[in-house]
């Protein structure tokens, strides 16, 4: 008889062979890197450049504290840098990971300038680093694009990566009345919609304590929601 870690496992084998990330994403990394990281107009000039400053004015703000010299940070979906490019004065020393290596290239070769910033690709999946080497761990507009368990996989491995007493800082779109229904399992782009309430619940499947949450609204000409800004802890 089956357990239910063997569900658990044989449910993320099935979700491996029926997404490509990787492929998906070095295709977007190609055709427009700043638009399918931030929906940038590439005629914008440097308003890519401005949205990654602004973004991490308001996601740290309140949290500003956590950022300083002696911390090691992990930015899970790095992009191109984006928001690295403003996180990393502020902290000792910056890992982006990505799932595209055309991402990280880009990413690699953007900010060169910066010397306690690396960028590495990852499966998907995982993170490419060792086993509680990371103080602070932070995504912004990456984990709404992934198929849930593709989620609780990072989560879980967010908590192996943490030293103890590290943080974990996410965003979700919040579940709301006229939400979309989960896109098809192998679609990496639109969004998943989470409750509050599912979110915690995951959160402490994978070990973490929850701190907090902040709700930044968002008036979209589709729907009306809130961008949820969770703060949790490895204790």
């Amino acid at each position: 008889m089956a357990t239910p870690d063997d569900e658990d496992v044989s449910e993320a084998a099935r979700t491996r062979d029926q997404l490509d990330m990787k492929g998906d994403w070095n295709r977007r990394a190609v055709e427009d890197a700043a638009y399918y990281i931030a929906s940038a107009d590439p005629d914008q000039g440097d308003a890519f450049r401005g949205s990654g400053q602004r973004d991490v004015e308001l996601y740290f703000e309140g949290l500003q504290h956590l950022l300083t010299k002696d911390k090691t940070v992990l930015d899970i979906g790095c992009g191109i840098g984006r928001m690295d490019e403003f996180v990393a004065p502020h902290v000792g020393a910056l890992v982006g990971v990505d799932v595209s290596g055309e991402m990280v290239r880009k990413a690699t070769e953007r900010l060169a300038h910066i010397p306690n910033a690396r960028f590495v690709e990852g499966d998907g999946f995982s993170l490419p680093v060792d086993d509680a080497s990371v103080d602070i761990i932070f995504t912004h507009i990456v984990l709404q694009h992934t198929p849930r368990h593709v989620t609780a996989s990072y989560f879980s491995d967010a908590f192996r990566a943490l030293r103890a007493g590290g943080d974990f800082l996410f965003q979700m779109p919040e579940d709301v009345t006229g939400a979309p229904a989960d896109p098809p399992m192998d679609d990496t782009f639109e969004m998943r919609f989470w409750s509050e309430e599912d979110l915690r619940r995951a959160i402490s499947e994978a070990g973490f304590e929850w701190q907090s949450v902040r709700r930044f609204p968002v008036d979209s000409p589709l729907l009306k929601f809130n961008q949820l800004r969770v703060h949790a802890k490895k204790p």
